[in-house]
């Protein structure tokens, strides 16, 4: 929900640029800053009453978001217990001993 709304709100900025008629085509006409306005307002309306006309679509969208959460914790949780089996203290050389060593060396004592 964040990544559209970030794109309706960078589109409304850049349709409010200044633009050269002579930069644009033949067929193209300038859009002034108040027609814009009016359709930002018409997609607003149009967006809210979205829900009213897809109420299935709005219901399993509605149970999604609520799970992000959960997918989320589960997928780091299966990412962090692979990259701890490959690249833990307890992973395994190549000889299949563990490998138990701190290769840290800072130089401070001797």
């Amino acid at each position: 929900m964040f990544l559209i709304r970030a794109v309706f709100w960078l589109s409304l900025v850049v349709a409010f640029i200044p633009v050269n008629p002579s930069d644009l085509s033949a067929d193209q006409d300038p859009v002034s800053p108040l027609e814009t306005v009016g359709l930002a307002q018409s997609v607003v309306e149009d967006v809210a009453g979205f829900c009213s006309r897809n109420q299935g679509t709005c219901e399993t969208g509605g149970q999604l978001f609520s799970q992000m959460g959960v997918k989320a914790r589960e997928g780091a949780r299966i990412a962090y217990t692979w990259l701890d089996k490959r690249y833990g203290p307890q992973a395994q050389t190549a000889s299949g001993e563990a490998e138990n060593v701190d290769n840290v060396e800072t130089g401070a004592v001797e």
